[in-house]
């Protein structure tokens, strides 16, 4: 480099601003910082709806839906008397089967 230019490269150095400190934010209470909804929701009805705002294509992700239907089981496991249908479903796989049933139908077109 030559002398004018290795001057400018100083001039503009002594001109270049300092760092700025951040400020120290405070993550939202009731949720960790950096997670989504989608991995914290502990309410089934509350993920669902986060599920169906979060896809505009009505995709869902498998490990989603697992994480629903097990949500779900853990709030049913409370409640006694789950009615099963013919082939020894609850009504919620059931549900669930015929979800993943109408998933699939979207995917192949």
């Amino acid at each position: 480099m030559d002398p004018t230019s290795l001057e400018r490269l100083a001039a503009l150095k002594r001109r270049l601003p300092q760092k700025l400190s951040l400020p120290e934010s405070k993550p939202a209470q009731g949720q960790p910082m950096g997670r989504h909804p989608l991995e914290t929701t502990q309410d089934p009805e509350k993920l669902f709806a986060e599920l169906i705002n979060a896809s505009p294509d009505g995709h869902v992700p498998q490990h989603l839906l697992e994480r629903l239907r097990g949500l779900e089981q853990q709030r049913g496991e409370g409640a006694d008397g789950q009615t099963a249908n013919q082939d020894g479903m609850s009504c919620e796989q059931e549900q669930y089967r015929v979800f993943e049933a109408l998933l699939g139908d979207d995917e192949g077109m």
